[in-house]
């Protein structure tokens, strides 16, 4: 490993698994950094013992308290970091920390997508944010992040922590273009299913030793070049795939009049983000429905906030996450003998192909239009036994209040883009299923 030369690196999370193993072996390369900043929660606790241990031995092992969803936490261990690098900023960060929660799909709860995301995709936004002049952003996602793999689904749905590794790639492909001008390199990493404590689950044993994950991905960082950044890769350098409003108010009005020559349209009240909302949604549809099931729910709700990367703040990363992502997971759940779920996406969400970056950066809207993918992914799988279908829709760059911007038209009218949905709707089937298409019917990337 001597060709990995680094003069200084953070990685987070590095009290147990994979962390500690990042660090135990940067500690033992030919050339070992100059500094190796190990993060964790607690540094005194009992599970950074191994860690301190470390630490007693190697002068140029620094632990630092961090929590990651945490921006002031974050704030102090950046500061702490300067204190040793003064002016010359940090070579590697290796965002490592993460959680998982054991749920399926029907058992997913809005508290725990939220704090799974918070943790596995908004803290490494922040860290990168407050990480300046390094030379490569390291973020440790999953294949379980992958939306055009359903790996380990059998074994484990976990919905939230596969939505947030979803949004993490895409966050990832955020940060190469966006720092690409400064020279900084910024991969998903995904290190094999390891044997930790978090890869470990209802006594399967993971198939790769921390020794050979680590081993294998400081292989690949040793390799990494300009032509790489942006990109999701795994332990041995493969390339993996990333894919596959209130009733008073004026623009209630038009629907409101539509309403009063239509007795087949019910208005109900629901706001997406509030679980007590959909019930109360549920119930209504449900008196009118009776036993019979909803036959096709639209999940069309979204908003959108037009920041930068840089201006990416925790509050609207997750704001724009429970209304575009967690409210159709809830939706969802409370919308059984249906016939399909589509889940209005965006060309945005796609991680292969970066649409309109230049135009609108928008970070917080495609983290949570790739995590929707992965969520019509995972709805997929568990709803095939009752013969729903599950598709994400691109309704196309579309002449809407949230389609446009600055003095930007987009190039689809409503009447377009809804006629050519219908279209789609009309002749989906099981081999759709879990899909993400466009207005016309094409595979989206």
């Amino acid at each position: 490993m001597a060709e990995l030369c680094v003069c200084s690196v953070l990685v987070t999370g590095a009290n147990r698994g994979l962390g500690l193993g990042l660090v135990q072996h940067f500690l033992r390369l030919p050339n070992p950094p100059q500094w190796i900043f190990a993060t964790c929660r607690d540094p005194n606790g009992q599970r950074a013992q191994e860690l301190q241990n470390l630490a007693s031995k190697h002068p140029n092992l620094v632990i630092i308290g961090l929590e990651v969803a945490n921006p002031a936490s974050i704030k102090a261990a950046a500061a702490k970091v300067g204190e040793h690098l003064g002016g010359s900023g940090l070579n590697l960060l290796i965002n490592n920390a993460g959680i998982v929660k054991p749920n399926s799909l029907d058992n997913e709860t809005p508290e725990d997508m939220i704090q799974v995301y918070t943790t596995n995709t908004v803290g490494p936004l922040l860290m990168g944010q407050l990480s300046c002049s390094k030379a490569a952003i390291i973020n440790m996602s999953s294949i379980g992040g992958s939306i055009a793999s359903s790996y380990g689904w059998e074994l484990m749905q976990i919905t939230s922590y596969r939505c947030s590794k979803a949004a993490l790639n895409m966050l990832s492909r955020c940060q190469s273009l966006a720092y690409k001008e400064h020279g900084i390199l910024c991969v998903a990493l995904h290190p094999g299913w390891v044997q930790t404590d978090m890869g470990s689950y209802a006594g399967h044993t993971p198939p790769v030793t921390v020794d050979d994950s680590v081993q294998g991905m400081l292989k690949v960082l040793s390799s990494l070049s300009e032509k790489d950044t942006g990109a999701f890769l795994d332990w041995e350098g493969n390339v993996l795939p990333c894919l596959s409003m209130p009733t008073q108010c004026p623009l209630f009005q038009e629907l409101q009049n539509l309403a009063s020559k239509h007795p087949n349209i019910i208005i109900i009240p629901l706001e997406v983000s509030d679980p007590t909302s959909i019930k109360a949604a549920a119930a209504k549809v449900g008196e009118h429905l009776g036993g019979s099931g909803l036959n096709l729910l639209i999940n069309n709700a979204g908003i959108a906030k037009p920041n930068s990367l840089d201006n990416e703040t925790p509050e609207d990363m997750i704001q724009v996450y429970t209304t575009n992502t967690v409210g159709p997971l809830l939706m969802g759940q409370l919308s059984c003998s249906k016939a399909a779920i589509i889940n209005m996406s965006s060309y945005a969400g796609s991680i292969e192909d970066m649409y309109v970056w230049d135009f609108g950066q928008i970070v917080s809207y495609r983290c949570s239009k790739a995590a929707l993918n992965m969520l019509s992914r995972c709805q997929s799988l568990a709803y095939k036994e009752h013969g729903i279908l599950c598709v994400a829709l691109h309704p196309g760059w579309v002449q809407t209040d949230m389609g446009a911007g600055g003095s930007y038209k987009p190039p689809l009218t409503v009447e377009d883009s809804v006629q050519g949905m219908l279209k789609v709707l009309s002749s989906i089937s099981e081999k759709e299923t879990g899909a993400f298409l466009d207005w016309e019917g094409k595979v989206m990337p």
